[in-house]
């Protein structure tokens, strides 16, 4: 008699502990649900102990943020503490519409790279890229609550970036395609080595210009000048007539553009000389006569890009200015 007690009291406590446990014909487990459709089926937060210490158990509950909204969220028990996979163990992707984080790290050690070469013509290329302000369009938020799509549509109007596939063209190493979402995504963080280069890059420039500027007022018109600047007209030795260079027109150009000048009715010889932002001669044209010139610059042989134009009268550097081609 005490055995089939015994007996009894076990069959009710199994009855009322595995009530909240279910096994279905494909194998399922739901706990706290009679239809699990997944191998493992919890309905409810749950914690996985990973040890005995109070630092090491990972939990999965529903928490609610700011704005009243509540989302599914997988937390260790303890702030600062747990990270998601090893150095050893890695993911391959992750998908998330936000990052919030302390500090970013990209792996970028020298020992895990080779075929290492210098970033040429860096500002050249910034120079082609396009920063645009947009808003994401509403499908693109693809959230049965209204409520907080409605907040998702909020949040993403008035950003600032480049369109992938413009950004693609100039620097097709910062574009990635995704085959499984069908769109295209910019690694921001790879155009800050061509923005430093591209940078020192125009350091270099404004040291030519300022060397150019000091020979300016050091050499020009035997010391007449007494201060002259980049678009500044500069005297010759005629209080009558001034040699002068203007601005080409138009500018930027993607075909051909205008450069008028006025050369001194003494002077000997005048020529106009075109160079890129390095300082490297690429046209040479000779100006016949003296009063107002016209040169006309063509693009044909040239990049896209910035360069510099300047009057030599008489072996002297009368003005440089900058011109811009477009494609």
């Amino acid at each position: 008699m005490k055995k089939l007690f015994v007996l009894i009291v076990l069959a009710i406590m199994a009855t009322t502990v595995f009530a909240q446990i279910n096994v279905n014909s494909s194998g399922n487990v739901g706990i706290k649900t009679a239809s699990p459709s997944y191998t493992l089926d919890v309905n409810g937060s749950a914690r996985i102990r990973c040890s005995t210490g109070a630092y090491n158990n990972l939990i999965f509950e529903e928490i609610t943020v700011s704005g009243g909204y509540s989302h599914p969220t997988i937390r260790p028990s303890s702030d600062w503490y747990g990270s998601l996979g090893t150095s050893s163990y890695r993911f391959g992707l992750l998908y998330c519409d936000h990052v919030i984080a302390r500090d970013l790290e990209e792996t970028s050690d020298e020992r895990i790279k080779e075929n290492i070469k210098d970033l040429d013509g860096s500002l050249d290329k910034i120079l082609k890229l396009r920063g645009i302000r947009y808003d994401m369009k509403p499908d693109y938020f693809n959230v049965a609550d209204e409520k907080y799509k409605s907040k998702l549509e909020e949040e993403g109007k008035n950003q600032i970036g480049f369109l992938a596939q413009e950004l693609g063209k100039v620097f097709p190493e910062a574009v990635s395609f995704d085959s499984t979402s069908n769109l295209y995504s910019v690694r921001y963080t790879r155009l800050v080595p061509v923005l430093v280069e591209a940078m020192k890059e125009q350091q270099a420039e404004i040291e030519i210009l300022k060397e150019q500027l000091a020979y300016i007022e050091e050499n020009c018109c035997g010391n007449n000048l007494k201060s002259a600047s980049l678009g500044s007209e500069a005297n010759f030795q005629s209080d009558e007539i001034k040699a002068q260079l203007s601005q080409n027109v138009p500018n930027p150009f993607n075909q051909t553009t205008k450069i008028n000048c006025t050369i001194p009715s003494e002077s000997g010889s005048a020529n106009l000389y075109i160079y890129n932002m390095q300082g490297i001669q690429l046209q040479h044209h000779k100006i016949n006569g003296t009063g107002e010139q016209c040169v006309v610059v063509s693009a044909e042989s040239l990049n896209p890009g910035v360069y510099l134009y300047s009057l030599v009268i008489d072996g002297k550097e009368i003005d440089t200015k900058k011109m811009m081609l477009t494609e």
